[in-house]
């Protein structure tokens, strides 16, 4: 029992024994007024009725007329006339009758002694007058009396215990005001609460905002702390354009995931002659020089959705265009080298600067040692042609449809058909266990002999405005598949769905319709192009807690400023991007990142999951820096082994 409600029950309790005791005070002393208006009124009836016999005949007949003239009132119970001799002469008596309880006769009885007065003749005593006032008018006005005290204490006392109730009410308010922010604190969500008017709550209320500020604080040092381990790791020092090592870990990811487009393109830019820059230059200057290519390559290629650019070498610089044709991979390389070109530099003595290009087409599974090879391949052939080289592979995955257009046609046929399907990657614990299953929406080609993958229609479904749909199919398809197995599921959804109109409310009926079955949903959302969409992902993180689903997010690891708002919706798990999984055994910088992001999210009760584990030192590397569970290759090899 709670200590207001003891506090409530004490007061209550109190004030029943107050008012009890003021109604049976009032009651008594109601009661020994009425006794002695009665002792009176049988004292002064006795003397009233002597007085009159003392002065009229005293034969018989004048004494009982005497008699019942007064009795005939009605006030009296008895009325007697002795003689001298105690012998009765004349007597009146008759029943109290009051119209009340018996049993508030018998609590409150009334004792009431007959009044007596002598009757004389001169100087001669001649008999004795006894008189005893009716008791029945006295029980109905203490009746009468008890009925309207007692209403008025049950109002005093309801008005009373309404009041005591709502002076808690108005104290519980900011008590469970400060346990929910006790508990959002906890859970990440730092919140800052009105100092209540209650004075003895205003201190505990400034403490618990001061926590609530110096947790926010300390979450955003450890997001800070992690983004510095993560640009360590991942970032070129002096550029600050991704190294070597993570851009290798972005063309494992594309070349492997998915939920990638399927094809895309790999291009180099090599600027030669730095030896000679660093000879006129000094180290200093040709530092800052390369800072400056830097930040002229990553001004041209901001517009390039979802593609990576890296410094791999003194002067070289790659880039890696998923979905992008070799055509549109050209034009990216093409503006790049305008871009540096129009650097002022001053070389005393020297032509211009030569610049080397090439791009390549890669697809799907293709051994990223190879399609590195063919770049630099294709990069001898641009140095010794001094021009830019374009090179397309000759096979591709079947992707029949040009344009938006025929994109939609094809989409909304599909959606009308129930064409799509679902393909599934486990993910496992350390120990092997399922965690769930990832499906994923795939599109059959009869005509075309082949299957879509969500990397290659989704990007097309965004621009033509049916992503959504297709993200509800695929939990239509989702809800299916919770019917047919025990395994939980991973759906994933694209964050530009979060935001269309009506999406969030056919999830929630989708999820009502689940029942049960709805607790084993997990749903994941992209950290990519999450910026734009963190109001959509806190409807999204509603919706499923209001049916028991989780919340996911997959791709995690460049967003890390983030990671309060992320935690503060209350996160089932993050699975850390495949890019910083890639030689985890090997690579120092990702470790410490990993074990950072671990670390935070095991504080907040949010399992860390790994995407593409291809190998087992990679899965061990994952599993002794804390890492929950693993997906990928590996993981698929482990289940089916």
């Amino acid at each position: 029992m709670s200590l207001l409600r003891r506090l409530w029950i004490s007061v209550v309790v109190a004030m029943g024994v107050v008012l009890a005791g003021a109604f049976a005070v009032s009651l008594i002393t109601a009661r020994g007024y009425l006794e002695q208006q009665l002792q009176a009124q049988s004292g002064d009836g006795a003397v009233s009725l002597a007085l009159s016999m003392s002065q009229q005949s005293k034969d018989r007949a004048t004494m009982e007329l005497l008699v019942t003239a007064l009795f005939d009132g009605g006030h009296y119970r008895l009325i007697r006339f002795t003689d001298g001799a105690g012998r009765v002469v004349v007597e009146r008596s008759q029943p109290d009758v009051a119209d009340v309880p018996d049993w508030l006769i018998a609590v409150l009885p009334m004792n009431v002694r007959p009044g007596q007065a002598q009757v004389s003749d001169g100087w001669r005593q001649v008999g004795l007058v006894t008189v005893e006032a009716a008791r029945g008018y006295a029980y109905r006005s203490l009746w009468r009396g008890m009925l309207q005290l007692g209403s008025l204490m049950l109002a005093i006392g309801l008005l009373w215990a309404m009041g005591v109730s709502a002076l808690l009410r108005w104290v519980r308010r900011p008590l469970a005001e400060m346990a929910e922010q006790a508990e959002a604190i906890g859970a990440g969500q730092f919140r800052v609460l009105a100092e209540p008017k209650v004075v003895e709550l205003q201190s505990m209320a400034r403490a618990l905002n001061h926590m609530s500020e110096r947790v926010r604080a300390l979450f955003a040092e450890q997001a800070a702390r992690i983004a510095r381990l993560r640009d360590e790791g991942s970032r070129d020092p002096g550029t600050g354009l991704l190294n070597r090592a993570c851009f290798g870990g972005e063309l494992r990811r594309v070349l492997s995931e998915a939920d990638v487009h399927p094809t895309g393109c790999l291009g180099m830019l090599r600027i030669a002659d730095l030896v000679m820059l660093n000879q006129q230059l000094g180290r200093a200057r040709t530092d800052e020089w390369l800072v400056a290519v830097a930040a002229a390559l990553q001004g041209s290629f901001d517009g390039v959705e979802d593609g990576s650019l890296a410094r791999v070498g003194g002067a070289e610089f790659a880039i890696l265009l998923p979905g992008l044709s070799v055509e549109d991979g050209r034009a990216v390389l093409e503006r790049m080298c305008s871009a540096v070109a129009a650097l002022d530099l001053q070389l005393d003595g020297a032509p211009g600067l030569r610049m080397n290009a090439a791009v390549v087409t890669y697809r799907r599974d293709e051994n990223p040692g190879e399609v590195l090879a063919r770049v630099d391949s294709a990069l001898m052939r641009a140095e010794a042609a001094g021009a830019l080289v374009a090179e397309a592979d000759r096979t591709s995955l079947p992707i029949p449809v040009p344009g938006e257009g025929a994109w939609r046609e094809m989409l909304e046929g599909a959606l009308a058909r129930h064409d799509f399907s679902l393909v599934d990657y486990p993910v496992l614990s350390c120990d092997g266990a399922l965690v769930h299953r990832e499906v994923m929406l795939r599109l059959p080609l009869p005509d075309a002999g082949g299957v879509l993958t969500a990397g290659a229609f989704m990007p097309a479904a965004v621009r033509v405005g049916l992503a959504s749909a297709c993200d509800l199919e695929a939990l239509r398809l989702g809800l299916a598949r919770l019917h047919a197995s025990p395994d939980p599921v991973a759906i994933n959804v694209a964050p530009r769905s979060l935001i269309e109109p009506g999406f969030l409310d056919r999830l929630d009926v989708l999820l009502a319709t689940a029942g049960s079955d709805a607790a084993r949903i997990a749903v994941e959302v992209s950290e990519r192009g999450l910026d734009a969409n963190l109001a959509g992902l806190e409807a999204l993180a509603e919706v499923l807690g209001r049916h028991g689903a989780q919340l996911g997010i997959e791709h995690f690891g460049r967003q890390l400023a983030a990671l309060p708002r992320l935690y503060a919706i209350r996160l089932a798990y993050l699975k850390l991007d495949g890019s910083f999984v890639a030689g985890l055994h090997e690579n120092a910088g990702h470790r410490r990142l990993v074990k950072a992001i671990v670390d935070v999210a095991r504080s907040l009760n949010v399992a860390v999951y790994a995407e593409q584990v291809h190998t087992a030192e990679e899965w061990a590397a994952a599993a002794s820096l804390g890492v929950g569970g693993m997906t990928g290759p590996e993981a698929s090899r482990r289940l089916a082994g």
